[in-house]
């Protein structure tokens, strides 16, 4: 299987999306964050708190008249030191990224990635996930401030 850009298929978009008021620290590739703040990237700028489920970001696929296509299938490819990561289908979503741009500001059901730290855990922790919609794999490395 080839890792490739997902916005490179034209029917099936798997998108990294931006969710009202929850996603995860910065990762690799995103810019500094913005104090408890959600980023045009998706990603989450709270810190989350040791013991309790935080979700961390949505992943959904949409067809080109902006509807929810069938949950991706996501696997994590590096785990966290520090927690756990679970997935939850069935979450709405805001769309912040479209490759026609039609589709951006829409409502669509993705899967919710979702990060549990250790009770008496703190700082940072990172894990990696693979999302894979009709042929098409997208991979994403997410970091999380953990406080008590």
């Amino acid at each position: 299987m080839t890792t490739r850009p997902v916005f490179a298929a034209a029917e099936l978009v798997l998108a990294l999306l931006l969710m009202a008021g929850c996603s995860s620290g910065p990762s690799n590739t995103a810019p500094p964050p913005a104090p408890d703040a959600a980023g045009g990237d998706g990603v989450r700028r709270s810190p989350v708190v040791a013991g309790r489920r935080a979700r961390v970001f949505v992943m959904a696929g949409f067809g080109a008249k902006c509807e929810s296509l069938p949950a991706p299938a996501i696997a994590i490819t590096a785990a966290p030191s520090k927690g756990t990561v679970t997935f939850e289908p069935g979450q709405e979503t805001t769309i912040n990224t479209s490759a026609s741009g039609t589709c951006i500001g829409q409502r669509v059901l993705g899967t919710g990635i979702y990060y549990t730290a250790r009770e008496g855990e703190t700082g940072a922790d990172t894990f990696s996930i693979q999302a894979e919609l009709g042929g098409d794999v997208t991979q994403r490395t997410f970091s999380v401030e953990i406080v008590q």
